[in-house]
């Protein structure tokens, strides 16, 4: 009698967390093979700089992170994807919005890129958490190339 209960309860767990599981999967637009090729051209004219910020692990999978830089939406990243920003030369603030903001601020010379990893800590029901990281420039490069672009903030989502 007691282990049939507990067979109820742990079947029970198990419908309600892939029920909370299934519910965090979002649907994200999909990018273009341009849109994830320009970027890993690694081109940056010498009056302007780049920003990457890279989410290369897989936790968190589906969960989708919004970025901002200066205040201004980039997109959102998702498990094994990257943003990619052109930015005037200069002091710029990134901040990853989790259960917690995290802010970094970067600074990028003119004909040059920054690469940022995204860092991502589960816990148990609550928001993922992020900290962002600066990495050098041919670790940042290596994971760029391995991953996809996360679809950015368009004319149309400006508001």
């Amino acid at each position: 009698m007691i282990a049939g209960r507990w067979v109820v309860i742990v079947a029970t767990a198990m419908v309600s967390a892939l029920t909370l599981v299934a519910g965090c999967a979002t649907a994200t637009p999909a990018v273009t093979a341009a849109e994830d090729a320009l970027p890993k051209s690694f081109h940056v004219g010498p009056d302007e700089a780049g920003i990457y910020i890279i989410r290369s692990e897989r936790v968190g999978g589906a969960i989708p992170l919004d970025v901002l830089i200066d205040g201004q939406r980039l997109g959102a990243t998702v498990a094994r994807s990257y943003l990619y920003a052109v930015v005037t030369p200069g002091v710029h603030t990134v901040d990853s919005l989790g259960d917690v903001r995290h802010t970094l601020e970067v600074e990028v010379k003119p004909g040059t890129i920054a690469y940022l990893s995204q860092v991502v800590e589960l816990s148990y029901l609550t928001a993922p958490r992020t900290r962002l990281r600066r990495v050098n420039d041919a670790q940042g490069r290596e994971w760029v190339m391995a991953l996809k672009a996360a679809p950015q903030r368009r004319a149309a989502d400006k508001p």
